[in-house]
């Protein structure tokens, strides 16, 4: 009998979105992520909250997608998406290994799940951190 994917190991979109809604919530309250640059602060204050919804149904749809559901990320490419926040590597290890490792455990994700989850979100962090660098 082959293993179930991730997605349905996760729970489906229901639970997965409830976890991409928690953590993108968690965000605003940490001020290594907000206050890390002048970009990101100005789009946790303002952009962010505006967009809030649309950023929770685009980060649903794409952690489904990778997590082998049914759905199809159709969103902006990832370092396109990130490119202007300058987002250092320091920072994105605090969203993903800090906050997103959070949300996993007060959703009591066991650990292959999570280490699962964890490792889709890191192969990310060369795309999501290129602005940084291009800036320095």
């Amino acid at each position: 009998m082959a293993d179930k994917s991730l997605y349905e190991r996760l729970g489906g979109i229901y639970a997965i979105a409830a976890v991409v809604d928690h953590f993108s919530d968690q965000l605003f309250k940490n001020p290594k992520i907000v206050d890390a640059n002048p970009e990101l602060k100005e789009w946790h204050t303002v952009e962010y909250r505006q967009r809030l919804p649309g950023l929770k149904f685009l980060r649903t749809l794409w952690s489904a997608s990778v997590a082998g559901g049914p759905f199809q990320y159709t969103g902006e490419d990832l370092g396109e998406a990130h490119a202007r926040l300058h987002i250092t590597p320091e920072v994105f290890d605090e969203v993903i290994k800090v906050e997103l490792a959070k949300t996993l455990d007060h959703f009591k994700v066991p650990q292959r799940e999570k280490d699962e989850v964890l490792g889709a979100f890191m192969a990310q962090k060369a795309k999501v951190t290129a602005g940084a660098k291009a800036a320095r």
